[in-house]
């Protein structure tokens, strides 16, 4: 994923948890070669959802896992990603007491800059879909923004690349964030390396776009009024 990504010169954060009970994570070797061409966020040390854990189990890992990246990668860490998107309103709160200036969540269908740094969307994850999931997660996570923008941007689109290029144009035309989230092993399960690698092409193609880490996203965040600006900026991945 590193090497594709800059062979086209894109940015990128990579959110590494230090352990993961459901497939085998990087070594610290390999994180700190990720770290020298890329950001790398926090994950949690277990990567565990977050949502139903007691308090001092939340705190600790995500308190936790920001020393571990710390200490891997040499570099401050200012941005976290909720396992599986599980979180609360506490849990965000947490997080920001921890010292990251903003976390990324799995609200789908979002091109814009969130009122709230720990609660920031995503526009497109890289695996299809159907209309109906779409429309249960919306719900379920109150994201209506983002099912109205399903159709209002993305044009109902289930197939990933699709609905991912219709918001580099959105972007492209109107300003915002295109974000594409992913995990490297659904790419390997569904043989779809050839697909975003011409993902990869297209956005290298649009001179028009910053290329942006999370981290310098959530900075750009300080000082905004409300995502007025307009900014565009697109931004890539999660692993």
């Amino acid at each position: 994923m590193a090497d594709l990504l800059a062979k086209y010169g894109l940015l990128a954060t990579f959110y590494i948890p230090r352990e993961n009970p459901e497939r085998p994570v990087m070594n610290e070797a390999d994180v700190r070669e990720i770290a020298r061409r890329f950001e790398v966020g926090a994950h949690t040390i277990h990567h565990v959802a977050l949502a139903k854990l007691p308090r001092e189990r939340v705190w600790s890992e995500i308190s936790e896992s920001k020393a571990w990246v710390e200490d891997v990668v040499g570099q401050q860490a200012i941005s976290f990603c909720y396992p599986r998107g599980k979180f609360t309103a506490q849990t965000a709160a947490l997080v920001k007491q921890a010292g990251f200036l903003g976390a990324r969540t799995c609200f789908l269908n979002l091109n814009e800059f969130p009122r709230n740094p720990f609660y920031w969307g995503v526009s497109t994850h890289a695996f299809s879909h159907s209309i109906f999931i779409q429309l249960r997660h919306a719900l379920l996570e109150q994201n209506f923004k983002g099912a109205c923008d399903f159709f209002r941007i993305h044009k109902g689109s289930t197939e990933w690349r699709s609905h991912f290029l219709l918001a580099l144009d959105h972007v492209e035309a109107q300003g915002g964030i295109a974000h594409l989230y992913l995990h490297s092993w659904e790419i390997d399960k569904w043989g779809d390396w050839e697909k975003l690698e011409s993902v990869f092409h297209s956005i290298h193609e649009r001179n028009s776009l910053s290329r942006v880490t999370n981290g310098t996203l959530f900075e750009m965040w300080k000082g905004r009024n409300n995502g007025t600006e307009r900014e565009r900026v697109v931004g890539v991945v999660r692993e």
